[in-house]
């Protein structure tokens, strides 16, 4: 993608036009690649004064002081002006005030909040190869949650069980995951601190009876490193 694509990605976040899949994958380049995230603030801060400014007019009072406008201008109109002058004239005044009937009567458009968390999402993509599982993860420190997507899953009547793998090599277990659609997963207060840039998180398939299970038994079908933005 050119910077010039990147930037008009940027620019229809920020305005709240996208829809669907390309809504999708602008969110996901957001969490992942700080250098857009920091595009889509700016577009966000440029685009914050046109919220502002936009006062109430009752609507009865308009076309009543709209009609008073015109009456005015034909009454002022030079003698001798020619017909066509007129109609360009009238034309004029009725394009301007549509326009300004638009600006009055539009609802005056809500705030955009620009929310700056330094180091308090984290994200990670969890890879298994061709054949294995896709997922895709977000954590908010703050809540203390973490939000996994499944992208692809193998068939397995075992259910996928997500783990987190500090520095000390030792998995721990999240519990289980949806195999298709998205999970909202409440991490453990005694976990928490484990969630840190360079972890791991894993998914392995396994039994549902007895989850969250004390050590995996089988190898990873997608796993990924933690990084924080």
């Amino acid at each position: 993608m050119s910077p010039e694509e990147r930037d008009m990605l940027a620019a229809e976040l920020a305005l709240g036009v996208l829809e669907g899949e390309a809504l999708a994958q602008a969110l996901r380049l957001k969490l992942a690649d700080k250098a857009f995230a920091v595009q889509v603030e700016a577009w966000q801060a440029r685009l914050a004064p046109l919220s502002t400014g936009f006062g109430e007019i009752p609507g009865p009072d308009i076309w009543p002081a709209i009609q008073r406008r015109l009456d005015g201008f034909e009454r002022a109109r030079p003698a001798g002006t020619s017909h066509w002058w007129r109609i360009a004239a009238l034309g004029s005044g009725a394009l301007a005030a549509s326009l300004a009937l638009m600006l009055l009567l539009r609802p005056a458009p809500a705030p955009i909040t620009i929310v700056r968390a330094p180091e308090q999402i984290a994200v990670a993509q969890l890879d298994g190869g061709e054949k294995g599982a896709l997922l895709a993860a977000s954590y908010d420190a703050t809540a203390g949650e973490l939000r996994i997507r499944a992208i692809r899953m193998p068939d397995s009547r075992l259910a996928p069980e997500l783990w987190i793998i500090p520095a000390d090599g030792v998995p721990r277990s999240l519990g289980l995951v949806a195999a298709n659609g998205s999970s909202r997963i409440a991490v453990p207060a005694t976990h928490r601190g484990f969630v840190e840039e360079g972890a791991t998180l894993a998914v392995t398939m396994e039994p549902r009876d007895g989850a969250p299970h004390r050590a995996p038994s089988s190898s990873p079908v997608a796993a990924g490193r933690i990084s924080k933005i």
